[in-house]
């Protein structure tokens, strides 16, 4: 099958995600539309429902093999909308490209459940995964977007202690794609926010003030000004027309000043997690085959 060029898939973005992703749009409508738009499977994917920690769950794998390495996967979709059946195409294809049993988590949602529902699930299910995990199998936290958020936060948590449990399992290693990790700042204008054909900063505020539901900048945004020396090894993706490419990029230096580990691409010309079009899209593939390396590289050092 024809893979989609750039400019292509950019006007299909444009005009079939980016129109329904508007404070007008009813909530309901969002997510029905984002749930519509996963792309094809590849050929030998397993699907299984799955509640590690009694959270709702996706697990996905592609072909005989057992996995090698397990990850736990937070969507993106502005902290209201997204699931794992939106994501349920990128999971598999992440999935087969990294040898992985991927779990693309059902977290609860604002507006119905803000800050910190979704934080409590990840780290739910992170314990309930850890607990059956061997040692010796690398465990990986992931997500896009706002899920990228939830997985840092989550991550910050592990390394620091503070989730409560001394003990808890630091992952092995992060992926971090288009990362939203600062959900209430202030949106200067900039010209990206014209070429990003997926998002626009009314709906990111909208959505972020549903989520954060009166809690302040800095508790949704402990990347900010936490220390960040106890992270694992860091892969972050972002694309130059991403109106969030500025927070990733500012993390991974923030990261690396703090001793972490941190490989950063940036995409020309490529938009907010252009990377879930992979099996359409000749870019996305290619992203997610220098992820998938990456990740290899990590594990083994």
């Amino acid at each position: 099958m024809p893979k989609l060029t750039v400019p292509l898939a950019r006007g299909l973005a444009r005009r079939t995600i980016r129109p329904f992703l508007h404070p007008r749009v009813p909530l309901a409508v969002q997510r029905a539309r984002l749930d519509a738009n996963s792309g094809p499977l590849p050929p030998g994917t397993h699907v299984l429902r799955r509640s590690p920690g009694g959270v709702p769950a996706r697990r996905v794998s592609v072909g005989p093999r057992d996995p090698e390495r397990t990850i736990l996967y937070l969507h993106g979709g502005g902290y209201a909308t997204g699931s794992s059946r939106s994501h349920l195409s990128w999971g598999a294809h992440l999935a087969r490209a990294t040898r992985s049993a991927v779990y693309l988590l059902d977290y609860r949602r604002a507006p119905e459940h803000p800050y910190p529902a979704a934080l409590d699930d990840a780290l739910a299910a992170w314990r309930a995964l850890a607990a059956t995990t061997p040692a010796t199998t690398p465990l990986v936290i992931a997500g896009d977007s706002a899920g990228g958020g939830i997985a840092l936060t989550t991550a910050l948590g592990l390394a620091a202690g503070g989730s409560g449990h001394p003990g808890d399992r630091v992952p092995d290693a992060m992926v971090l794609i288009s990362p939203w990790l600062d959900p209430l700042r202030p949106w200067p204008y900039e010209p990206r926010y014209g070429r990003d054909p997926v998002l626009r900063p009314t709906w990111l505020t909208c959505c972020a003030e549903w989520y954060a539901n009166g809690v302040d900048r800095e508790t949704l945004a402990p990347a900010r000004n936490s220390d960040l020396s106890g992270l694992p090894p860091t892969i972050v993706q972002c694309g130059t027309d991403d109106i969030l490419a500025p927070e990733g990029a500012a993390f991974s230096d923030r990261a690396a000043a703090h001793g972490v580990t941190v490989d950063h691409t940036d995409y020309p010309d490529l938009w907010h997690i252009f990377q879930v079009g992979a099996g359409l899209l000749a870019a996305a593939d290619e992203a997610l085959g220098d992820l998938a390396g990456s990740l290899d590289d990590v594990l083994k050092s």
